[in-house]
């Protein structure tokens, strides 16, 4: 059976974040389009509601655990969207040049790593591929913990991601910025072998929410406009660790993620210090989801049939 405190973690928390961030952008005034929200949730919900009923009743542990995770996940990308939103909307200074400088501090040459990665044609299309990896991990991340039963890891890590974006926007209110691409002032066509839509792309909404009085949060426009501390990095390091668990997997999720944090600095103009501050959130937050969820080293693994059957073959 499963822990009911990190499922009741899970789901405290995702309701929790859609009744605080709505209220505070009510707040601030930020004006919202919730056509877009509830056309998301009015699917969202009873396809995944009915689909959790079923599994519950015909006692499909891994399916339910798995389908709970996914929904909460889905869930949760509408507050953490706004609520990054809300952030940049604070409009504080941006902070570019502090960023250039902590990069300079730790002797990173940005242009040099950029020049490095679009010589080679195979390391900029796997750093693409890793890059975008994201949502795709976000999701079948917890069908497999849920299939080898590692079912109280996989309502941690989707804890963990919530907790990582709300406390990641939260850092950010003091340090929006533009990034490493714009700063640095390199075209999209100066560059070989590197696709930099991600590192221009955001810079419209980004624009907006600070300058346009009339701006209007839609999800359905909705970008990742938080460039310190690195989103993707550290979920990349909430990726890895979910999956260190489990022996078959673990090796080829720590390259794929590893590469995905790195990514962030090629593809999505990030700098050196956002991905570093990005993983020092990510390793704070595992460790509070470790505690809070009660989690050892190695979880204890469920008796299900399934869970048993794919913990033998790893």
């Amino acid at each position: 059976m499963t822990s009911v405190q990190p499922r009741l973690l899970l789901f405290s928390m995702t309701l929790l974040a859609y009744g605080l961030v709505f209220t505070l952008a009510r707040a601030v005034g930020i004006a919202v389009d919730y056509a877009s929200i509830l056309k998301f949730c009015a699917i969202l919900v009873p396809v995944f509601g009915a689909a959790i009923a079923y599994s519950a009743f015909r006692r499909m542990e891994p399916m339910r655990v798995a389908l709970e995770c996914i929904l909460c996940g889905l869930l949760l990308t509408v507050p953490v969207g706004l609520c990054t939103y809300l952030a940049m909307g604070a409009n504080f200074p941006l902070a570019d040049e502090r960023l250039v400088r902590m990069d300079a501090a730790l002797g990173f040459d940005w242009r040099g790593f950029i020049r490095f990665v679009d010589a080679f044609p195979l390391l900029a299309e796997g750093l693409a591929q890793a890059y975008q990896s994201f949502a795709l991990q976000l999701l079948g991340i917890p069908v497999l913990l849920a299939a080898f039963g590692r079912y109280t890891r996989c309502y941690a890590m989707v804890l963990g991601y919530g907790l990582i974006c709300f406390v990641s926007s939260l850092i950010s209110v003091w340090y929006p910025a533009l990034g490493a691409y714009s700063v640095y002032g390199v075209a999209p066509q100066s560059l070989d072998h590197i696709n930099v839509y991600f590192g221009f792309a955001f810079l419209e909404q980004f624009h907006a929410v600070r300058s346009d009085p009339d701006f209007v949060f839609s999800f359905a426009r909705m970008m990742g406009i938080v460039t310190f501390p690195s989103v993707h990095a550290a979920v990349a390091l909430l990726c890895a660790w979910a999956m260190w668990d489990i022996r078959l997997l673990r090796y080829p999720f720590l390259v794929l993620n590893t590469m995905m944090a790195v990514s962030a600095v090629s593809h999505a103009s990030h700098y050196l210090v956002d991905v570093i501050a990005g993983i020092g959130i990510a390793s704070v937050t595992i460790s509070s989801v470790c505690f809070l969820c009660n989690l050892r080293v190695r979880e204890p693994v469920s008796t299900s049939t399934a869970g048993m059957a794919l913990l033998n073959k790893s």
